[in-house]
């Protein structure tokens, strides 16, 4: 037995034998496998009937291809922007790249997109950037040797273009920014242009303010999100109260409807007996499909002005002219608004109000840039006569030496306080041609005023001389209003807030009284004494829209508050030094301002 254990017992050395004949074969196996790789590259790229194209190879060396290297690794070590193509055959190269120049593809292959991309040309735009490329004297203004048709999307082809790039400084001049007196190379052309399209733009849909994203009011935070909105723009909403304002119009006519066929059939003579006037009555109610149904109307350079019954395509003056003799009125009464809509807030409501508290006939026209034409809609529906209107420059300014300026009111518009000398300017141009009050919108009417005529107030008791326009009330054609038109137009200045306003009444008034017809010129301009217009100076007024903290100022200020509605015209708040305070329940600002209120539920 224990012989045939040691017959079967295998040889010592067996297990090596066989690791060693394994090894051998992988290596084998190995070997073969990669000259077989090998062939088959080189023969696929040396041979056009079975090429498959690689952009990555294009370029390459033919014997750089047989390398077994990655190409993506060469590439790496070679970025696309570090072309060396773009250096010349000298000792520059090994300077620039540390080893022998590489024949690299003009693509590379982008790893954040997983694209294919074709290199920049870095030579061609530096050539570009130090004016090496640009030959004054060749007709298309370049050398012929430069490829002028790059690959890349980032590289503009148009010459012109080009041209300007390489003259950009800086980053407001990429921005088409206008730095000082520079201008952008890039907005030569067509920058004049696209800053006028764009300023029409603004002013389409009257002229709408550029700070309405600043209404606190349009937050959505601050809306109610239980109101009923439907979601439909202006249009749909247009289109849909048009389609039921046809159902209510026309009635269903079928066999068993109550309308008689004869009924119908004498509706429908009366329609054929007058075509012409159907014609225009269609086209009325067309127009007023238009604005009506939309909820706001807007100045679009046809319409100046609304107000119901007026035909909406009048023009300016025949407007003014329509408003005024339609229905009665008492006064004539002008304001201006030049800030955003929702600027307009109660307590110039209550202005507003307190005038037509005491002249409920008033006409009064707010002539304005900013509000929507049927802005005060809700007063007219109570049978007040208030109507919003666009001015047109040429029309108001005619016969005036200020005319002028209605041929350069696009670039006016771009001065510093545009909005304050324009105001300005139309209020004078508006009491000479049509005559009335004009009344700032900070304005509370205490009195009644029928007893104004070419009449002006003086600003502060400490000055016998100094007017102020807030309050202005003149006739037609008023020979003062004409001076102070011939002066705002020879020393306007655009740099000075007050120049062309109050100083400019100062300086007209002075030399109207005091000239050749003094005695004459008396009749014309009559000044009110300071507490007929401004009971309450602008130096004090802040300390009036806080309620009395002590007995002893309670009584001060109740006093002065009998004195000013005994004896006072108007008070004048003013707005710009109080925007930003809220009257206080019981100050003397806050009782001033609610003294003669029509909707006084309104909260200031």
């Amino acid at each position: 037995m224990l012989k045939k254990l040691r017959s079967r017992r295998q040889p010592r050395y067996s297990t090596h034998i066989c690791a060693l004949i394994a090894a051998v074969l992988l290596l084998l196996s190995v070997s073969i496998l990669y000259l077989r790789l090998t062939s088959d590259r080189h023969t696929t790229h040396h041979h056009s009937d079975q090429l498959t194209f690689d952009p990555l190879l294009e370029e390459a060396d033919p014997e750089d291809r047989n390398s077994s290297d990655d190409r993506i690794d060469i590439l790496d070590d070679n970025p696309p922007d570090e072309d060396p193509n773009q250096y010349n055959d000298d000792d520059d190269v090994e300077d620039a790249t540390g080893t022998d120049q590489i024949n690299v593809s003009k693509y590379y292959f982008d790893h954040v997109q997983g694209v294919i991309r074709r290199v920049f040309d870095k030579r061609s735009i530096d050539q570009w950037e130090d004016y090496s490329g640009f030959d004054s004297n060749s007709e298309t203004g370049f050398h012929n040797n430069i490829n002028l048709g790059f690959g890349s999307d980032d590289v503009v082809l148009d010459y012109n273009v080009r041209a300007k790039l390489v003259q950009v400084k800086g980053v407001e001049d990429a921005l088409l920014l206008t730095v000082g007196n520079r201008v952008s190379p890039l907005k030569e052309g067509w920058g004049d242009w696209f800053e006028k399209k764009s300023d029409f733009l603004r002013r389409d849909r009257m002229f709408k303010s550029n700070l309405e994203l600043l209404n606190p009011l349009s937050n959505p935070l601050l809306l109610n999100p239980l109101s009923n909105s439907t979601g439909l723009t202006k249009a749909d909403r247009m289109m849909q109260k048009r389609i039921i304002n046809d159902f209510k119009k026309v009635p269903f006519i079928g066999n068993d409807n109550p309308v008689s066929k004869s009924k119908l059939e004498s509706v429908r003579e009366e329609d054929i007996k007058s075509e012409t006037k159907i014609a225009e009555r269609r086209t009325l109610d067309k127009d007023e499909i238009k604005t009506e149904f939309s909820g706001q109307i807007y100045a679009d350079g046809k319409r100046w002005g609304y107000f119901p019954g007026l035909h909406p395509r009048l023009t300016f003056s025949n407007f003014m002219d329509a408003f005024f003799r339609k229905g009665k009125c008492s006064i004539r009464v002008f304001m201006v608004w030049n800030s955003p809509p929702w600027m307009f807030s109660v307590r110039h409501q209550r202005g507003l109000e307190s005038l037509l508290f005491h002249h409920p006939d008033a006409c009064v026209v707010v002539f304005s840039e900013t509000l929507e034409l049927n802005f005060f809609d809700g007063f007219v529906k109570d049978g007040f006569k208030v109507a919003v209107a666009m001015p047109n420059l040429d029309e108001l300014l005619k016969d005036t030496p200020t005319l002028e300026f209605a041929s350069v009111w696009f670039e006016w518009r771009k001065t510093k306080y545009y909005s304050t000398h324009y105001s300005e300017l139309i209020r004078l141009a508006v009491l000479y041609k049509y005559g009335g009050i004009y009344l700032d919108s900070d304005v509370i009417v205490m009195k009644p005023l029928y007893s104004l005529t070419n009449m002006v107030g003086l600003e502060d008791e400490s000055s016998a001389s100094d007017i102020n326009g807030a309050v202005m009330a003149f006739r037609k054609h008023s020979p003062f209003i004409m001076e102070c038109l011939k002066e705002f137009y020879a020393s306007y200045d655009d740099t000075n807030l007050r120049w062309n306003g109050a100083d400019l009444l100062t300086r007209v008034g002075s030399k109207f009284l005091h000239g050749e017809n003094g005695f004459k010129n008396q009749m014309e301009l009559k000044l009110q004494p300071f507490f007929a217009f401004f009971p309450i100076s602008r130096k004090n007024i802040t300390r009036y829209f806080t309620q009395p903290s002590t007995d002893a100022e309670k009584a001060e200020k109740d006093a002065l508050y009998q004195k000013i509605v005994g004896e006072a015209l108007v008070f004048h708040f003013w707005n710009s030094l109080t925007s930003g305070l809220v009257p206080e329940p019981e100050s003397l600002a806050a009782r001033l301002i609610d003294q003669h209120c029509i909707r006084c539920s309104d909260m200031l």
